[in-house]
């Protein structure tokens, strides 16, 4: 069984050498093997120099390849397709900043042989950055991840900072992500991976596939948490209209709004509690990108990390 791992980069070179390195503590069955497939997204190709001197001591195969046309939808597009020439059975997207943990592809296996999982992913595990505390990362960070309280769950959809897919769903679907959210730098995977679920395939969670990200501290701070959540509001319309049509998608994204912004009167009432003031801004800044979303989706400006 042959996997084919897809990481994208952008001026990132201690971040992917520290990612390319926790893969060499990986555990491997004899009859699994891996591969990179790496896509620098820089103009000067930053990456090469460092791919160029890992490769002599590397104890895995890796590919690499420029995508020129800026943007986290062009690189993984270009991925897509670059992995229809190669052979693998599996194909597997991480981000450039984090490490993997070393039973990840033990735990991945034994959900395609007992589950006949199509599709993975797992939880992304915020690590402790200078001098901020894992409780801050925690409740700062984690407010946009998936909270599951159940070790293996089937959810609606995936973030391609850590998720295993079929090759054969790519090759027969004919699918890639969404141009149009290009400049977002998120919602894409989400669009991407609801469009397979409602296609009929089967997408697991498990809390066993854990990869490790470092928060850096600007997105710690509430100016940063205001606007992604702000642009997730925005972002949610378009996905709900294109999942479900124009006059549905509407319906539930006003639905969405409404409820945002209930949670975020419950969150303001309980202000006082710990951490409460993190759920209100969440939720009044969602629910208002989600009121005027339809208006100002196209005009947009394009979303730097």
């Amino acid at each position: 069984m042959n996997f084919l791992i897809c990481i994208c980069t952008y001026n990132r070179n201690q971040s992917l050498y520290n990612c390319l390195k926790s893969f060499e503590k990986i555990i491997l069955f004899n009859n699994l093997k891996i591969s990179f497939l790496i896509l620098d997204n820089s103009i000067n190709n930053k990456s090469f120099i460092l791919i160029n001197k890992i490769k002599k001591n590397y104890k895995y195969k890796i590919l690499q390849i420029n995508e020129k046309k800026r943007g986290i939808v062009n690189a993984r597009n270009r991925c897509l397709k670059e992995a229809k020439k190669i052979n693998c059975d599996y194909i597997a997207f991480f981000d450039d900043d984090c490490t993997i943990d070393k039973y990840w592809f033990k735990n991945a296996f034994k959900l395609i042989d007992g589950q006949e999982a199509q599709i993975l992913t797992g939880p992304q595990i915020y690590e402790k950055v200078n001098k901020i505390s894992s409780n801050n990362l925690n409740n700062l960070g984690e407010i946009f991840e998936k909270k599951i309280n159940k070790k293996i769950s089937n959810v609606n959809w995936a973030a391609s900072n850590n998720v295993l897919i079929k090759k054969k769903i790519i090759e027969s679907e004919k699918i890639f992500f969404d141009i149009n959210l290009n400049k977002f730098g998120m919602g894409e995977d989400q669009l991407f991976f609801s469009i397979l679920k409602k296609r009929g395939y089967n997408i697991f969670w498990s809390k066993d596939l854990k990869v490790y990200e470092k928060m850096h501290e600007h997105r710690t701070n509430l100016k940063w948490m205001i606007n992604r959540s702000f642009r997730l509001g925005v972002l949610g319309h378009y996905i709900d209209i294109k999942l479900n049509g124009s006059l549905r998608g509407y319906f539930i994204n006003y639905l969405k709004f409404i409820y945002y912004f209930l949670k975020s009167i419950f969150g303001f009432l309980l202000i006082s509690k710990k951490y409460y003031w993190v759920e209100f801004l969440n939720s009044i800044s969602r629910s208002f990108g989600r009121l005027v979303g339809p208006f100002i989706f196209k005009k947009i400006k394009f979303y730097k990390k």
